[in-house]
């Protein structure tokens, strides 16, 4: 039977974890996906890779890949592989190229277009958030594309920033790009698709666990040309987007903050340890302008009137999966806004159920794990924290 390509690509992807160097020598070495999966171990062990590397190729079945393919077929994700034309160049310059990345919406050129990543501190302060909307704003009023990574704070407010200033921007997700999150930002993903691109190395119905984000942080550190960090605490994942961006040869700026603020004690820190100061676009657009001369204009930045977009959820008493397929055409069943990910344990597991199965009774959810005072308790204190609702007739529903 005849595979297509994207088979081999897809399913090379599932054999390592993310960030997992071994995908990009294979690739490098063979050439394509489809002479990974028909190489013998004794090839492989000429070309230099362990054992251990080796080990994972041993599943040939592409029945998980099939699945993958045709989940990205139903829900508009393009899946584009390590040799396609579409590929991040930028991504072949890091030891650990992702396999294969998944798409929604419009790639940029990352060979003629000036990308500039910039993040941030999830737990922004007022001051950050404004320098990172005007920043980004004018960056892309200059014709800068701007990267971030969709989290909650900075980054949302630097795509934010991007699209006010009439610009292009990419988001990289630590989830599957059909994956919402944070729940939040639906209208804001909608608005992505629209002018730029979701995307993500990880499949569809990924979730957005904690260990993803460090690895998609190398993947924003290598696609900007530079690494501005806006706002960020010592503990803020942004500074491991700025080492990363320092190991591959990229400029890394830091916005200063106030000394006794702690979202910017990372970023003075940067600052300190010789990062360079960035005070507005113009710190960072005047490196590149020559480089583009077809796409950078600094003067456009006081060409255009700045202001401060709404890409907050709408009162029009639509549900967030909804808001998102209004504004992307997308189909709700091929919508996932997560919250999963921030539960544990009986809550997460109560939670999951009423999120595939719709409104359900106590008594129907104990069998979701726990005996029935456990689960009425449970679901008392996800109502509390907004994440059910109840119903009437005593039953509950994802809020």
């Amino acid at each position: 039977m005849a595979y297509s390509d994207v088979l081999y690509g897809i399913w090379l992807s599932l054999r390592y974890p993310a960030g997992d160097p071994t995908p990009g020598r294979l690739l490098k070495s063979l050439r394509s996906a489809r002479a990974v999966y028909s190489a013998d171990r004794e090839l492989l062990y000429s070309l230099g890779f362990s054992a251990k590397e080796v080990r994972p190729l041993s599943a040939k079945s592409l029945e998980q890949a099939e699945r993958t393919a045709t989940a990205c077929a139903s829900k508009g994700i393009e899946v584009i592989q390590y040799h396609d034309p579409g590929y991040p160049v930028q991504f072949l310059q890091t030891e650990t190229p992702p396999a294969v990345i998944y798409c929604r919406g419009r790639l940029p050129s990352f060979d003629s277009e000036l990308l500039i990543s910039a993040v941030g501190t999830r737990r922004m302060s007022d001051t950050g958030r404004l320098n990172a909307h005007k920043l980004c704003f004018d960056l892309a009023s200059a014709g800068a594309v701007i990267v971030s990574g969709f989290a909650r704070g900075i980054d949302s407010m630097c795509h934010e920033g991007c699209l006010d200033g009439g610009g292009e921007t990419v988001a990289v997700l630590g989830c599957g790009c059909d994956v919402i999150y944070p729940p939040e930002n639906s209208y804001l993903y909608g608005a992505v698709m629209d002018h730029g691109a979701v995307i993500s190395e990880f499949p569809p119905g990924e979730e957005p666990k904690a260990e993803n984000f460090p690895v998609r942080n190398r993947l924003i550190a290598a696609l900007g040309a530079a690494t501005v960090v806006v706002e960020a605490g010592i503990g803020s994942g942004a500074l491991i987007t700025a080492d990363r961006a320092a190991a591959l040869g990229r400029t890394v700026y830091a916005v200063p903050g106030p000394i006794n603020t702690p979202s910017a004690k990372g970023s003075n820190l940067l600052l300190k340890r010789g990062a360079a100061l960035c005070t507005g676009a113009e710190d960072i657009l005047s490196e590149y302008e020559l480089s583009f001369p077809d796409k950078i204009r600094i003067e456009r930045i006081t060409e255009k009137r700045y202001f401060i977009g709404d890409y907050s959820e709408k009162s029009t008493g639509e549900n967030e999966a909804e808001r998102a397929v209004a504004n992307t055409g997308a189909e709700i069943a091929g919508m996932k806004i997560s919250r999963a990910s921030e539960l544990e344990g009986l809550s997460r597991s109560l939670y999951e159920t009423l999120l595939r199965d719709g409104a359900r009774s106590p008594e129907e959810l104990c069998g979701s794990g726990g005996d029935m005072s456990n689960v009425v308790y449970t679901l008392t204190l996800l109502e509390i924290s907004g994440y059910v609702t109840a119903l009437p007739g005593g039953k509950y529903a994802v809020k």
